[in-house]
């Protein structure tokens, strides 16, 4: 069984009958979907999110957060090590026994595609893509030689067409995606799915690359989506203290006044209004008074009568009260909410930076936890990242060149005066 595409596959038996195999009906996503899937919206495409917005919802939460963003990049370094690089299977026989082995492998015209395709910057774009959203999309361009070009595709801008409209098997292009202000449907650029029978068959092409997920036909997810309350939450702490510092994280004063302090003036009953006007000057001045970064260890002077026993008559009353806020309020929460987010990232705490002084930051320590992030969380990564590389590959006659990433492994200094050394990670 061949995939032409996501949803259509060519089926052939030994006696040379064929059939095409057509998946309908492909529901919504469950996680992070929309039941506009199933139709009576008028749109060609499937709606990433509520809104159809999923990606730009996540965006805006990660932009003022201080921990989202370079546990990302960290992720990324981890995948991309030192870039890419190819290999070629050689078979060797000896004694009559076949075995299989990779050697490093490069040609001019491998080199030229390198460049003339931005190689580094298509599989760095489709790495923050796939980190950031899930989901990367490659559109693959082929030249008048049959050359093909890689591009990575924003997933802010990019949806695939509804399998049961117009555009199934298609993808759409519109920047306004999950922008109703700008979004115009008919504007938006359709793009055919890539064939995996025929890569060629289209000049153009969108390759959709994503983790298979239960429940979820359309769209994959990061799992650091899944953090989302506690990244809402991160992002409110220092939000607090930064009012806090300003304004004053409790009440700090009780000031008591007589209910008709201001009832009277010269002897005289004030009107309602003017009374009125009084409590509202009193309070804008207490706020100018005691409240502020400005205001910090100034005195306040009031003055008052006494009465014929000699006794203060009834007046302003400012009484202090404790504050119990402390230097380190909040500083627990603030430490579950970045070790949650950056286990969510998919990224050891200790790595993140986020968990120091626990007995486990060693640089000996550190280094044993680099090596088996690098080797043993990104063996998925690479596969779904190099697919359209290997496409690409085919396509251009290379089929026992095989793609893969170099590592970074850190060494000892006597073992090699940098302290790290490149590794080929097959997986």
């Amino acid at each position: 069984m061949e995939w032409i595409n996501e949803n259509v596959a060519l089926i052939t038996s030994r006696n040379g009958n064929a059939a095409i195999l057509q998946q309908t009906g492909s529901g919504r996503d469950h996680a992070y979907g929309s039941t506009q899937v199933f139709g009576g919206d008028g749109r060609d495409h499937v709606s990433w999110g509520a809104g159809d917005n999923q990606p730009n919802v996540m965006g805006q939460l990660i932009q003022k957060n201080n921990q989202v963003r370079p546990l990302l990049e960290s992720n990324r370094d981890m995948i991309y090590g030192t870039g890419i690089s190819f290999n070629k299977r050689v078979f060797d026989t000896v004694d009559g026994k076949t075995s299989r082995r990779l050697e490093p492998y490069t040609d001019s015209r491998l080199e030229e595609w390198m460049f003339r395709s931005r190689l580094a910057h298509y599989i760095i774009g489709a790495i923050n893509e796939r980190l950031t959203n899930g989901n990367h999309f490659t559109k693959f361009t082929f030249e008048l030689d049959g050359t093909p070009i890689l591009t990575h595709l924003d997933c802010f801008a990019t949806r695939k067409g509804r399998p049961d409209g117009r555009a199934a098997g298609q993808f759409l292009y519109n920047p306004y995606f999950g922008d109703y202000s700008y979004f115009r449907p008919t504007e938006s650029e359709v793009i055919p799915g890539f064939n995996f029978v025929e890569p060629a068959a289209n000049v153009t092409s969108v390759f959709h690359s994503r983790e298979p997920l239960s429940g979820n036909p359309h769209y994959a997810y990061p799992s650091w989506w899944g953090a989302q309350e506690w990244i809402e939450l991160a992002n409110l702490i220092p939000i607090f203290h930064k009012s806090g510092i300003t304004n004053g994280y409790n009440i700090k004063y009780l000031v008591k006044v007589p209910k008709d302090y201001f009832d009277q003036e010269g002897g005289k009953t004030l009107p309602v209004e003017k009374i009125r006007a009084k409590w509202s000057e009193f309070s804008d001045n207490l706020s100018k008074w005691l409240a502020g970064t400005k205001n910090v260890n100034k005195s306040l002077i009031l003055k008052y009568l006494r009465g014929d026993d000699n006794k203060p008559l009834d007046n302003i009353d400012v009484v202090p009260l404790k504050n119990e806020m402390s230097d380190d309020a909040y500083s627990k929460v603030w430490e579950m909410a970045n070790v949650s987010i950056a286990n969510a990232a998919g990224i050891l705490p200790t790595l993140a930076g986020v968990n120091p002084g626990k007995g486990n930051d060693s640089g000996s320590q550190i280094r044993v936890m680099a090596e088996f992030q690098q080797h043993f969380r990104t063996p998925v990564h690479h596969q779904i990242l190099l697919e359209p590389i290997q496409y690409a590959l085919r396509t251009m006659g290379y089929n026992d060149v095989i793609p893969s990433f170099s590592g970074v492994q850190i060494t000892t200094l006597d073992t090699n005066p940098t302290g790290a050394q490149a590794v080929v990670n097959h997986n």
